[in-house]
């Protein structure tokens, strides 16, 4: 008998247990041991058609896709393509596991419904959101539609999918105009993809994104300048982005310093000097981080301020990074940081 073969047998047992906890518990602990060449995909199909609770549904397509025997696609399909009686939930996780197990008998299936608009939008989305799995086997014009649905959240997937591209594949040219879409959520998607091309993106469109009335946008551009700043050093306007260390959002701002550290010669002292008394401590810590690369040009009198942050401050990661900053002026190398880089207080949480 092959070792803890007793124990998988008493793990099929719990996925037949009347108690959803037990099951789940079992489902999880099948993935997690040595049996994928074991379970049968039947079993899993049976214990699918079963259950009506979607955590237990989503435990057993996330099995069927990492299991070793070959998947019962006819059925899977079967349930992706039944509107009327299959739960959505269900057929979303379904069509995400013919993705995952590249499953290209079901390719057919996958391009009718993403391109019926009576199915469920969210359907749609993950639909499309997968077609980056398939590549080469889905045709540029499928995509090239998607990228034209009146559906935001089907537009907003097929721009995902466009970032999967080679950098010189990314058709700049056609992503450009959604930078000025009313949802923006699209808008943000654009600037993301835009950024897919590397050192192909248009400087300009980046850069106004920095003044968009939406946060979430702003923080796609000022993410974005961190790579800007190295791929153009020299063709950065430093104004627009000491205006964005005035933003409302701390992630913006966070972004901005960031960017700053990529060059530490150009930038001037003083905004930087002033993030140290930001109210947020993950902007404090990108500040300190930024000056703790700027050598010599940190005037004597800021090291008393960094000496204070390392021993006071509310955050023990700007502590920590304030005492690597010290170090760093001077000459010495801090070890490698070991505390998470995330640092929210209840008051950030809310800002």
């Amino acid at each position: 008998m092959r070792k803890n073969e007793s124990f998988y047998r008493h793990l099929l047992q719990e996925c037949q247990s009347a108690d959803l906890q037990h099951r789940l518990e079992a489902w999880r602990d099948l993935r997690r041991r040595e049996y994928l060449d074991l379970v049968e995909a039947q079993f899993l199909l049976d214990r699918l058609n079963s259950t009506s609770h979607w955590q237990e549904q989503t435990a057993i397509l996330r099995l069927m896709s990492q299991i070793e025997k070959p998947l019962p696609i006819d059925a899977l399909m079967a349930i992706l393509g039944d509107s009327e009686t299959s739960p959505l939930f269900l057929r979303m996780e379904v069509a995400h596991t013919l993705a995952v197990t590249e499953a290209v008998e079901a390719i057919a299936l996958f391009v009718r419904l993403v391109l019926d608009a009576r199915e469920h939008p969210w359907l749609r989305e993950v639909l499309t959101g997968d077609l980056a799995i398939w590549k080469e086997r889905i045709p540029d014009e499928l995509l090239l539609t998607l990228l034209a649905d009146p559906e935001p959240a089907v537009c907003t997937a097929a721009l995902e999918v466009l970032r999967d591209r080679p950098p010189q594949a990314i058709p700049l040219e056609m992503v450009l105009p959604y930078l000025q879409r009313e949802e923006k959520y699209i808008r943000e998607a654009a600037i993301k993809t835009l950024m897919a091309a590397e050192q192909r993106v248009p400087i300009d469109p980046i850069l106004l994104a920095l003044h968009d009335p939406e946060p979430e946008v702003r923080a796609a551009a000022s993410h974005a300048c961190m790579s800007l700043v190295e791929w153009f050093p020299d063709q950065i306007p430093l104004e627009l982005l000491l205006q964005s260390l005035h933003d409302e959002y701390a992630a913006v701002r966070e972004d901005v310093l960031d960017a700053f550290g990529k060059i530490p010669l150009r930038i001037p002292m003083e905004p930087v000097i002033a993030a140290l008394t930001d109210p947020v401590s993950y902007v404090r810590c990108a500040a300190v981080e930024t000056l703790g690369l700027m050598g010599e040009r940190v005037p004597l009198s800021v090291y008393p301020v960094l000496q204070e942050m390392s021993g006071s401050d509310v955050s023990p990661h700007v502590r920590q990074r304030a005492t690597r900053a010290l170090l760093q002026l001077h000459g010495l190398t801090p070890a490698p940081l070991r505390l998470p880089t995330i640092d929210l207080t209840l008051e950030e949480l809310g800002e």
